[in-house]
């Protein structure tokens, strides 16, 4: 067998793959629009509970940050005009946190490049092979992690489960 042929080696190097593929992007996104990744997981937060009302709190759990570096990263946003913060309508003690107009394009760009690259993944392969090629990814993971035969993934993840 050569070495090539490791599932391991090959899943390492399409790893590599993929990280230099989203550095690069990072780097032409916090170029563009100033924006860092954590940027962008807020934004991210923001867009999936739009409608609700969301409490730094809410942001500082759901996404593990601590509370100092949020408070940072949101006063840095709100300077960018990426989100705007307002008393909080069940509560005055709190200020609830949201997106811009800015933060919404900006958010659509992003999901075109996300769409971008899953098209690029996908060139040439058949719907049938990338069905197969999930239902054998997530195997393989049930199988190292111990998890559930079924991965669930955020929606920000993946839209669906052929990748």
């Amino acid at each position: 067998m050569a070495k090539t042929d490791h599932i391991g080696c090959r899943m390492r190097y399409f790893n590599q793959c993929m990280k230099r593929l989203i550095e690069q992007k990072k780097r032409k996104r916090e170029e563009t629009y100033g924006m860092s990744m954590t940027d962008s997981w807020i934004l991210r937060y923001l867009n999936e509970h739009a409608g609700e009302e969301v409490l730094q709190k809410n942001i500082e759990t759901d996404l593990h940050i601590r509370k100092s570096a949020l408070t940072q990263q949101l006063n840095e946003m709100e300077a960018h005009g990426l989100i705007r913060r307002s008393i909080s309508e069940h509560d005055s003690r709190y200020k609830c946190i949201s997106r811009t107009e800015k933060a919404l394009e900006i958010h659509q760009q992003i999901m075109d490049e996300i769409e971008e690259h899953e098209r690029l993944m996908k060139k040439g392969i058949s719907e049938e092979d990338l069905a197969v090629f999930s239902r054998v990814l997530d195997q393989m993971i049930e199988n190292i992690s111990g998890e559930p035969e079924t991965v669930h993934r955020p929606d920000w993840m993946c839209k669906n489960d052929s990748i």
